[in-house]
Parts: C-alpha cells; structure tokens; sequence
C-alpha cells in the first residue's frame, strides 16, 4: 500500500475516533450491486440461452429495487432459455422470430386451479402431457403445451380432454422458461408492469456459480425486461465480480501487478460515476465502450483477479467525491484537460492535462504508436458541409491555438472565400479518424513566433499584446497583427502541407483523458504502485 494512500485511510480512522462513527454515515454513491446490460434496445433477443458452467440448475424469481432475489420456483435442467411470449423458433442453436427447427408457441391451455406455491403447481403440472407452473400477476397456475394459434390450443384441448381448462395467451410482459433446443416449457412469467424475471444460477442460495450466456461465461444472475418487443437481457452483478470481468478487457491481462490494480481501481470508479447513465433502461453501465468492456470470466486469470481482490472497495475520490476516472490506451506524451475535449458542464478539476514523460519508454513496443493521417481538402470540405458549415473549397489549415501540454486546443480550417472555421480536437479525431488527440499539422509545431525573432510561443493563451493606444489585453482566438503588406494571421508554423492534403502528425492512442494505460505499464515497471500511478494521472485525488 503507497504511503498516501496509508495517510488517507489514517485520516479516516482518526475522524471516527474523533467524532464518531455515527457522524461519518452517509448516503452511499456507490454500490455493492451492479446492472450490467447485455443487449438491449435494437440489440434486444428473442430468445437468450443459459448454461450451467460452475454450479448446477437455476431458481426462478424476481428482484425487488434493493435487487434483493425473491425467489418463485428452480430447475435442475443446466441448460434453459428465456423466450418472449410470441411464436419463436430455434434456428443454429438460438430462439428467433421466423422459420426454424422448432417452434415455441404463445397459446396455452391453463387449469382453472390457482395455486399457493410452486411447489404445488409443479405437482400438479407433472400429471400433464407437456405441463408446467406458471406465475401470472401474483398467483401460480398450471398451464399445458405451447401452441402456436388459438385454434390449435383448441384442437389440443378436445384432445387430451381437458375441458376445464382455458386458452390462455400472455401479455406484452411475460416470458417463457424452455429446456434449450426444445420446445419444452418448465416456467413461465408474467409479472405485469412492475416485476420482470430474475434468474439465479445455482440451487443454493450463496453457492459459487458462472453461468454461460452467448460465448462469454458470467458471475451472477440475470434479469429479463421485457414490455411488449423483445427481452432486455441484464447481469445482476456483484460489483467486484464486474470489475473482474472490466479488468482484462482494458488491459492486457499479462501486465505487471500495480498497473492491473490502478485499472482495476478506474474501473471500478467510473461505473460508480456512471451508473444512472442507462437508468432509463433498467440498468446502470453497458457491456460495451459506451460505459466500458465487460465480457465475463473468460480472459480473467490469476493476475488480474488478484488486482481486482487487492483493491477490493477502493474509489478515487476529489475532495471527498467520485472522481471520473476517464482513461485511455496511450497519451504520446501527454494527458490534456478534460473541457479542452468535451464540452461538459461539470466542474472536473481532476482531470488536468499532464506532462507524462514515463510513455515513451514503451514507445517502439506500442503499435502505431506514431502516426500519420493524410486528409484531402475536398474531404474536409464535405465534412464540414454535412456539418452544417456552408464553406467554400479549404486552402488553408493550421493549429491555431495550443494546450499548455502542448496539444492542438484548436484547429481552424479557411475556405476560398476567407471564411474560417475552428474546432476541438474530439471532433477531428472522430471527423476523420485520427488515433488521438495530440497531433500536429503538415508537421507543424504550433508555435506562434514573437516580434518576428526565434522566441516561439506554444500558445497565445495567457500572452498579451499593446495596441495603438497603449492599452494591453489578452490575445485570444486566432490572432491577427498588422503588417507592411497589410493584416495577415500571426505566424504559426502548421499550415497544411500541400495543395491538395492536410497532414495529421500525432502519437498515441484515444482521446487523451485521464489515465494512460501505457503510460500506467510504463511506471509500474519503473516500480510505482498503483496509487503512485492514479495520483499521476489525476490530479488532487485520493485513493482509499
């Protein structure tokens, strides 16, 4: 444990001594819980499969908003799938909508017997040809078969003599539970409006379990939103569980220790900053890199679980805060603040841009590492137009505005007609694919030369100029100055590199926020822990 890191946690413990404990408590902003959405929206599935890799069958139930499990009914089967109630059927191993090898139908035949438990339904379901318990709204009933019109139920009802029972169909809420590659349903759930279906794996409750669900094996159980389309598939997670299946998907599992531990502890930050970010949808962080890559159990190892256990419940905090932990592949020498490339309304005073002179150790070990990206002026001209800018054809493009880590902070682009556009760096790396955000143009440097001599400035951010009567004010914008042939820009030397090109000179890798993970490899191998690692990188900050 670094030594600040040491003064924080003592600082703690000497704040409870002396005001108590009482006095610290809190409305949490983290949490011990995590929903991690596996598909959702145009991603949502039909039909989704589980498989029992750690652990053996599954209980059925739902989670109440402390995502608490209340348990309903189990399987001992150790493959089952989750279908929509519509006619699915099974096409190359998975539940689709339309033509396949077999069929799950919406139409049942349901005994007119409410039950007061599973356990009885499920007794009197086995006494049935194709029966099963059903939890409608509340209440369990036994209903028979899976059909796929209301007539066929009709027929099947003459058939096996079951007059009694009732058609049933479902709502735009219920789901089906089915022995995978079957048509065999052992459950079914509508819970209406306010409940969905929650999947534990394992028959005992606290039992170790990792489940499989399409190719990627998961620590959990899972939740199945659905109101009227398709299922909203959801890992209800435990959040070093999460964090465990963030850790080797950001970074190479093969890593020395303290750079796997400071990731493990930026992981486990940013979805506690983020987690209302898919509040809308039922769950708190995506799977992908919207939020960040969580896929499971699978490139997991002995390091990286270890990272993750040793820093087990530990945040990166400003000023008592969550801090947003943003990071990113590979700075090329330096981080930047965060406003120069978003534009948040959030007051972020730990994400300052840093001089990082620890990357460039691995620079001939990282792909790419320098880069170059040729834009044609007829491309710009396009993009800009499909932007919204009404420009000409560009003539000219140059950095006009520096970072005080030496980062392009503008970039302005003149048509033909002497009008000039200026942007941000986010917007030309996403524009037209540039690996980062530190670049230079037509191999430029930026700088803005001073009363015509050598003296250069990397910006005009802070300078100031005295104008005919005297007065002094800060240079601001792409500066202009007087000469003998009349007004021109103020000399800056990244003007585009040919007629008909713009050449984009950077190194590193992502948008340059936060955390490098290269430059995180580079000091751990230096010998600097994790703590030596964030607080580099983020500035203010504590750890504990």
């Amino acid at each position: 444990m670094g030594k600040r890191l040491i003064r924080f946690v003592s600082a703690l413990l000497v704040a409870a001594l002396c005001t108590g404990l009482g006095s610290l408590a809190a409305e949490p902003d983290t949490k011990d819980i995590l929903r991690v959405g596996l598909f959702y929206g145009s991603s949502a599935l039909p039909g989704a499969n589980l498989e029992n890799s750690v652990g053996s069958g599954y209980r059925f139930g739902w989670y109440d908003d402390d995502l608490t499990f209340h348990q309903l009914g189990s399987s001992t089967e150790t493959q089952i799938s989750v279908v929509k109630t519509q006619n699915v059927t099974l096409s190359g191993g998975n539940y689709v909508d339309g033509t396949g090898s077999v069929t799950v139908g919406c139409y049942h035949l349901q005994l007119p017997t409410a039950y007061a438990s599973f356990e009885e339904a499920q007794a009197a379901a086995s006494g049935l040809t194709d029966g099963f318990a059903a939890w409608i709204e509340g209440t369990y009933y036994v209903r028979q078969g899976a059909y796929t019109t209301k007539a066929e139920a009709q027929a099947a009802q003459s058939a096996l003599g079951l007059s009694d029972a009732a058609v049933a169909g479902t709502s735009g809420y219920a789901v089906t539970v089915v022995v995978t590659k079957t048509g065999r349903p052992i459950f079914q759930f509508d819970g209406g409006q306010g409940y969905s279906l929650g999947i534990q794996p394992g028959l005992e409750e606290g039992g170790e379990t990792a489940t499989w669900f399409k190719g990627y094996r998961y620590y959990g159980g899972f939740q199945y939103r659905r109101s009227g389309g398709d299922l909203t598939v959801i890992n209800i997670v435990d959040v070093e569980d999460y964090v465990k299946g963030v850790l080797p998907y950001e970074m190479n599992n093969a890593w020395p220790l303290e750079a796997l531990k400071a990731q493990a502890v930026c992981a486990r930050t940013y979805a506690a900053a983020i987690s209302s970010s898919h509040a809308s949808a039922g769950f708190d962080v995506c799977n992908n890199t919207h939020c960040q890559m969580y896929q499971g159990l699978n490139l997991a190892n002995e390091r990286t679980d270890q990272a993750v256990e040793e820093t087990a419940g530990e945040y990166v905090r400003y000023e008592g805060e969550l801090a947003v932990t943003y990071y990113s592949a590979s700075d090329g020498g330096a981080t930047e603040y965060v406003g120069n490339i978003w534009n948040s309304s959030e007051d972020l005073p730990h994400l300052q841009g840093v001089i990082d002179p620890y990357e460039a150790d691995l620079a001939d070990q990282i792909s790419q590492y320098n880069w170059t990206v040729t834009v044609t002026k007829d491309k710009i001209a396009q993009v800009l137009r499909e932007k919204g800018y009404n420009c000409g054809d560009i003539v000219d493009a140059y950095v006009s505005e520096v970072s005080e880590t030496g980062n392009p902070k503008t970039t302005t682009f003149v048509d033909d007609n002497g009008k000039s556009w200026s942007f941000g760096p986010e917007s030309l790396r996403i524009w037209f694919g540039l690996r980062s955000n530190r670049f230079t143009l037509g191999g430029g440097t930026g700088s803005y030369y001073v009363n015509g001599t050598s003296e250069a400035l990397s910006s005009v951010s802070g300078a100031y100029a005295v104008n005919g009567d005297g007065a002094v004010s800060a240079i601001t914008g792409a500066p202009y100055v007087a000469t003998a042939s009349g007004t021109d820009r103020l000399g800056t030397s990244s003007a585009s590199s040919s007629e008909s090109g713009v050449t984009f000179t950077g190194s590193g890798y992502g948008h340059n926020v936060g955390m490098s993970q290269q430059g995180a490899r580079a000091m751990a191998l230096q010998g600097m822990d994790y703590v030596d690692i964030l607080t580099f990188y983020f500035t203010g900050v504590e750890i504990g």
